[in-house]
């Protein structure tokens, strides 16, 4: 496996770091520290001279910051790479995604959540919807864990066996809760079948009972993938949008990492996948581990 790691100066840094050291990863597993130097923001009345000395100091700086945490995380991994690039982070860090080729990026959140979850514009969030490969979510408060609790969330979709496979190859995972979500039906959905009112509770129920039939589907087959994972599975059917009930069982329940499958789809096509993926990783209060198909 070769898992990417973009550091910026925050004081986040700090929990990223600790938290991806005891990540359980595959023996051999590399890992490629980036950290980009953003473009000078100087009057103009500073010379060149002096330009170039700020950006001197600006690269010896990103260059400390990669290897104090090569050194951290050094035991942990049997090959780390530090790259520092020159230039807007969202961009560099695409760039040197396609040109390395990772299974696995991890950035940092803010920790900030409004309405709509992560820090618009961030560099999370622009990755997020761009990069082609999973992706790892470290919010600021995450506490690292050395045998980890896991909420799957699934769907019963392609993607969501995808995510119960990459969990497979993790080693030390101490459970794996599967868990999906029923929506209610409600009084939009019954209009749809033109029913009188005398048969609007037995359809009600009926379709009721035919989601709960899929969701237990879903979960089975799902704990079916996840077999050979070495850890204590189990599922758990909730009932409400699962973009609200799965967050909140995380955050009760205290789970350590949050996985979900997407569709593999980027750019603009990445609507598609947020509809549920994006919600659930700008609402979890944990590790939020987004699997691409």
């Amino acid at each position: 496996m070769h898992v990417m790691l973009a550091l910026d100066e925050s004081r986040y840094g700090d929990t990223i770091v600790r938290w991806i050291k005891t990540f359980p990863h595959p023996v051999g597993t590399r890992l490629t520290l980036v950290h980009v130097i953003e473009p000078l923001d100087v009057p103009e009345s500073f010379s060149a001279k002096a330009r170039q000395a700020l950006r001197r100091h600006q690269e010896a700086e990103g260059r400390a910051l990669l290897a104090s945490a090569a050194q951290s995380l050094q035991k942990s991994y049997s090959e780390i790479k530090t790259v520092v690039r020159e230039g807007l982070p969202i961009y560099e860090v695409l760039h040197l995604i396609r040109e390395e080729h990772p299974d696995l990026v991890v950035s940092g959140t803010r920790g900030l959540r409004g309405a709509s979850g992560l820090v618009l514009g961030s560099l999370s969030q622009r990755l997020l919807n761009y990069v082609p490969c999973s992706i790892l979510l470290v919010p600021a408060k995450a506490v690292p864990a050395r045998a980890l609790r896991v909420l799957l969330a699934t769907d019963g979709s392609r993607g969501a066996k995808h995510a119960a496979r990459f969990l497979t190859v993790l080693p030390n995972l101490k459970e794996v809760t599967v868990a999906t979500a029923v929506r209610p039906v409600d009084a939009r959905e019954l209009a749809m079948y033109e029913v009188d009112l005398v048969k609007v509770r037995a359809l009600r129920t009926q379709l009721s009972r035919g989601r709960r039939a899929a969701a237990l589907r879903a979960i089975e087959e799902t704990c079916d993938v996840l077999g050979s994972a070495g850890a204590a599975v189990n599922g758990r059917i909730l009932t409400g949008h699962p973009a609200e009930v799965i967050p909140k069982l995380a955050q009760k329940d205290r789970y350590d990492l949050l996985v979900v499958g997407s569709r593999g789809l980027t750019g603009r096509t990445a609507m598609a996948m947020g509809s549920v993926s994006l919600a659930l990783a700008q609402s979890a209060p944990c590790p939020v581990l987004v699997v691409r198909t």
